[in-house]
Formats: structure tokens, C-alpha cells, sequence
């Protein structure tokens, strides 16, 4: 076992993924917690080929969500409550590290195998553990090794814009005649509202669009207060705010940007762009196309301008985005219940 923050060989993790492990581990350790590393050693010692995070999951849900949430809302998970995610924290596509230079399939599969010897020895204090978010290659080596525990497969579709422009209206030429007025449409209501667009910085502002994010979440059933999603913010704008845009939706009645109503942000992920979280003042916002200027128009002209291949939309409001030019990869969680 390393911890993220001591793990050598930059082959292995690339700096985004490195710093957004060092946030789990910090965001974890300030709820009590610690994160834990499966890795697998190569010719060198101490230097690992493959990595494979291990996260505590258990009351108050603030870092690591309830497995309920993360499996759609699933009946196995009903009674869960103590428990481990392995390889991402359930908001983000499982991880699993390794160096390129190596023949990925065995050590992927060695540490989907040490994990689950590590779940196996202390499962007599878990309810569950869960593989979050897999895609097809992870999915591949997960089944085979739980299939005699009666494992519960669940299924997210995660929309991404695939950047085959140069432009914005490249895009918009992309769609066909009823969307691109539609587009247009959205975009002439949300400058007739007065309302604007700013990249701010979320290290001086998270206080303030901390209730915005609570706002989203608590209206698709998560749990927190207004602090408990502030230091999520904060976890990011310390660890990884310079690959971070962070977008907020002031008022026309607020030329000095104090106030804002809605907020994203968006992980620079080399030619990947992800929008990581976005909330709202629903009632200040209702009716004005916020959330698909902001989510999608306004995220995407940056994108091209900065030459990403890929933005990944977020969960959600699936079939409007889909309409608006995403396409679906498909992730598959896997849960075993360890309290029989």
C-alpha cells in the first residue's frame, strides 16, 4: 500500500489524476477517513506499474455518497450503510493506474484481484463494497471475480460531446434545422434576461456557490449542508484549481459579479474536458435556458478554442443532451452485499 501523494513515476499518473487523488485523500482524511492503494510492483522497488485507489464509504456521505445514490437508487441497497469503493469515489469513472510502458491486461487484472482479497479480509465489518462507474476493459475483469457472490450490476449512461469542429457555428452547422434554431433560441432568451457568463475563481468564491451545488443536489435526493459542499469546493480549488474552470451566471442588476445565481465547473483533463458539479438558484433562474448555456454553449466554445477532442456533460437530463449533439458512453457499477 503507497498513498497518492508518495506514489513515484509520473509514467504512471498523469498530473491530473495524481492531484485529484491527493483530494479524495485529503477531503477523506478531514472527515476522519483514509484512503487506501492496491499497487503492483515492477522491476524497480518501490516504484509501482498499477494502482488502484480503495475508499472508506460511511455516515455522513459527505466525501464518499451513499451507495444508493451512486447505484440509481437500487433496493440492494437498502440497509447499507459501512462499506468501500474501489477505484473512484462513485461521482467519477473508476481508476485504475497503469504505466503505459507495461502490458496493461495482467496488471489490471492483479489489482482488481488484490482489492478484492482486501474487501474479503475485512468484510466482517463492511455492508458492501462496490467497483463504481466501469468502463467495458474494468467490467471485463470485476464480473468473473464476484460472480459467485450474487453481484448487482447497475448501468449509467454518461453524455460527452465528441469536438469534431473548429468553431462554434461548426458546431451549430452540425445540427440539424430544428435543433440549431432551437440552440439560437435558448441563447437570444438567455442574453434577453441580462443575465452573463464570468470565469471566476472558485478558491475565493466556493463559499458563495456552495448553496447553489446544495440546491442540485438536495433536488436529486443527496445529503449535506451548505459547509459540507463548501469544503468540497474547496477540495478542489486547493488540489486541482489550476486545471479547473470555473463558470458562474451573474444577474444584469449585478455588474460587479457579487452575487451569483448559477455556477459550473469544468476539469481540464488534457484533450478531456469534464464538468464536474453545477448549481442554481432554481426561482432566479427559471425560465432563462441557464442550465444548457451554461452546461453546454458556453463549456464547448472553450473547448474548441482550446482545442479538446472530448467534453463530458455530466449525468442527467440525458435526452436534451443527446439532442444537443452528445453521444453515450455507457459505465457499469458493480456492488456485492457483505452482510449476509
Amino acid at each position: 500500500m503507497v498513498r497518492a501523494s508518495d506514489a513515484e513515476g509520473p509514467a504512471l499518473l498523469g498530473e491530473a489524476d495524481r492531484r485529484e487523488l491527493v483530494r479524495a485523500e485529503r477531503a477523506l482524511a478531514e472527515a476522519g477517513q483514509s484512503a487506501r492503494y492496491v499497487v503492483v510492483d515492477g522491476d524497480r522497488p518501490g516504484i509501482p506499474i498499477g494502482l488502484l485507489p480503495v475508499y472508506p464509504v460511511a455516515r455522513p456521505y459527505t466525501v464518499a455518497p451513499h451507495p444508493g445514490l451512486v447505484l440509481d437508487g437500487s433496493k440492494a441497497a437498502r440497509g447499507w450503510r459501512t462499506g468501500c469503493y474501489l477505484g473512484s469515489l462513485g461521482r467519477a469513472p473508476g481508476l485504475v493506474a497503469v504505466d503505459p510502458t507495461v502490458e496493461p491486461g495482467p496488471v489490471r487484472a492483479a489489482l482488481v484481484r488484490e482489492a478484492w482479497r482486501l474487501v474479503t479480509e475485512e468484510s466482517d465489518r463492511l455492508d458492501f463494497a462496490c467497483f463504481p462507474l466501469l468502463d467495458a476493459e474494468l467490467l471485463a475483469d470485476v464480473v468473473p471475480l464476484l460472480a459467485e457472490h450474487d453481484p448487482v450490476l447497475v448501468e449509467t449512461v454518461e453524455p460527452f460531446v465528441p469536438i469534431t469542429f473548429d468553431s462554434f457555428d461548426e458546431y451549430l452547422g452540425a445540427q440539424s434545422r430544428g435543433r440549431r434554431a432551437a440552440i439560437r433560441q435558448e441563447q437570444r432568451r438567455f442574453q434577453e434576461t441580462g443575465l452573463r457568463i464570468v470565469e471566476v475563481d472558485l478558491l475565493t468564491r466556493y463559499e458563495q456557490l456552495a448553496p447553489l451545488l446544495r440546491n442540485v443536489e438536495l433536488k436529486y435526493g443527496k445529503t449535506g449542508d451548505v459547509e459540507d459542499y463548501a469544503n468540497y469546493l474547496l477540495s478542489i480549488a486547493k488540489s486541482v484549481g489550476d486545471q479547473t474552470t470555473c463558470l458562474a451566471v451573474f444577474g444584469e442588476d449585478d455588474p460587479q459579479g457579487h452575487d451569483p445565481v448559477a455556477f459550473t465547473v469544468a476539469w481540464r483533463q488534457g484533450e478531456v474536458w469534464r464538468l464536474r458539479c453545477w448549481g442554481c438558484d432554481y426561482a432566479r433562474t427559471e425560465g432563462t435556458f441557464t442550465y444548457f448555456n451554461l452546461v453546454v454553449y458556453e463549456p464547448l466554445r472553450r473547448a474548441i478554442a482550446a482545442g479538446v477532442r472530448r467534453l463530458v456533460l455530466g449525468r442527467g437530463s440525458l435526452e436534451a443532451k443527446v439532442g444537443r449533439g452528445a453521444q453515450l458512453s455507457r459505465l457499469t457499477s458493480v456492488a456485492v452485499s457483505l452482510n449476509r
